[in-house]
């Protein structure tokens, strides 16, 4: 039996290629690189990533790779945002291995209700396995809790910390661009097997909801390149609404009867 997820992911991604990439991949694609530099050699970013990489499989849509380009994007906002504050080189680079920690811790109770104050706990307990300062694992653990989209963050008291935290949520919100029709959308479908049938109803209103996310962005950075991100979702997201429309056609139309033949009997 074919994998029907795995043909909307495909059929999603030949969609998404005719579209050109997010412009914060080459105006910053200096950050990004150090920021992944970083990522890979880093022992603290290392440990973190040996910790969490079993409890992030099969995470809602929300797994390792979610977690990784959270990590990486994030420590290049840091960098760029560091810049501006601004903040010697060692600043920014220990505030870049943060947030990448963070990236990397966000979404540990993604299933849960209020999952980023649930995460957030869960960040802690592992926290206290590495040597940190107090105050950078309270930098850690706040940005996590508030990294929940439509809900209004709580300040921080540190301008480093905050900096952090909002770095943390764009890069988090840049998901809800061109990657979410690609890729997190059918992995969330396909972790609790929910039929595309109910996608279908139920897009426009999610189309609605992300659009809502153009004017949360948080960093100067991400106000800049962000609305970009989810413009681009949202065309890629109409295309493929058109794509399941037509892929469907049979089923809709045979649920459009049905509904019609319950409303008689009723």
């Amino acid at each position: 039996m074919n994998d029907i997820y795995e043909e909307m992911i495909d059929a999603s991604r030949c969609i998404a290629a005719s579209f050109p990439p997010p412009r914060f991949y080459a105006s910053c694609g200096e950050w990004l690189n150090l920021s992944r530099s970083v990522f890979g050699k880093d022992e603290q970013v290392l440990k973190c990533r040996e910790l969490v990489f079993h409890a992030l499989q099969d995470n809602f849509g929300h797994g390792m790779d979610h977690a990784e380009k959270v990590a990486i994007e994030a420590g290049a906002l840091v960098y760029l945002e560091g810049a501006r504050l601004p903040l010697e080189d060692s600043t920014r680079r220990e505030a870049g291995i943060l947030v990448q920690i963070a990236g990397l811790l966000h979404d540990l109770r993604r299933g849960e209700k209020d999952h980023a104050k649930s995460s957030a706990a869960a960040a802690e307990k592992i926290l206290a396995e590495f040597s940190l300062p107090p105050e950078n694992g309270r930098y850690i653990v706040e940005a996590i809790a508030n990294h929940e989209a439509f809900v209004e963050p709580k300040r921080v008291d540190s301008a480093i910390g905050q900096m952090i935290s909002n770095a943390l949520y764009d890069s988090d919100k840049f998901r809800w661009g061109p990657d979410n029709f690609t890729f997190t959308l059918w992995q969330m479908l396909r972790f609790s097997q929910a039929p595309v049938m109910r996608l279908i109803r139920r897009f426009p209103k999610g189309m609605r909801e992300i659009a809502g996310i153009k004017d949360t962005f948080r960093t100067g950075t991400g106000k800049t390149y962000g609305p970009e991100f989810i413009d681009l979702g949202l065309k890629i997201g109409e295309k493929i609404y058109q794509f399941l429309q037509e892929r469907f056609a049979a089923e809709l139309l045979a649920e459009g009867k049905n509904q019609k033949t319950e409303g008689r009997k009723q």
